[in-house]
């Protein structure tokens, strides 16, 4: 008897916490679009921000985030990703374009207009820049921090 018990409450648990992280954001129009994209995912998050939804989940064992704009049409997915998994010839132009920088954050950005695109932070003791690598290779200046 104990054990169902605990059973009970770890399903209602389970129900409630999948119940309140559709209610989140309520007025989300894309969340059967979400849940049709990526059906296996959990620990699910909303996040009304202006004129778009970001939903923050994993799914996979991937930590990830979809943007949805106000109609409810995903636009963007992003992940973290590890500096080693980037390609090779992105490290180089990095290594080369920005020497004296360590890399030391990536970000893979898909976007459904432009495709997929990088964002890595480079930092040495004095500055610290965001670039934006796009796949033909191109780095570009995304933001520029002093330390």
């Amino acid at each position: 008897m104990k054990k169902l018990s605990i059973i009970a409450v770890f399903a209602l648990t389970l129900i409630s916490t999948a119940f309140a992280n559709k209610t989140i954001a309520p007025d989300f129009k894309g969340v059967d679009n979400f849940y049709k994209s990526f059906p296996e995912a959990t620990e699910v998050v909303y996040k009304a921000v202006e004129k778009f939804t970001e939903v923050s989940f994993t799914w996979h064992k991937m930590q990830l985030h979809a943007f949805y704009d106000g109609e409810g049409n995903l636009f963007a997915t992003t992940r973290h990703i590890e500096i080693k998994d980037l390609p090779l010839y992105y490290l180089l132009n990095i290594k080369r374009e920005f020497a004296g920088f360590t890399p030391t954050e990536a970000i893979e950005f898909d976007q459904v207009d432009t495709g997929m695109s990088y964002y890595v932070t480079v930092a040495n003791a004095q500055k610290t820049y965001v670039l934006k690598i796009t796949t033909d290779g191109t780095i570009s200046v995304f933001k520029k921090m002093k330390n």
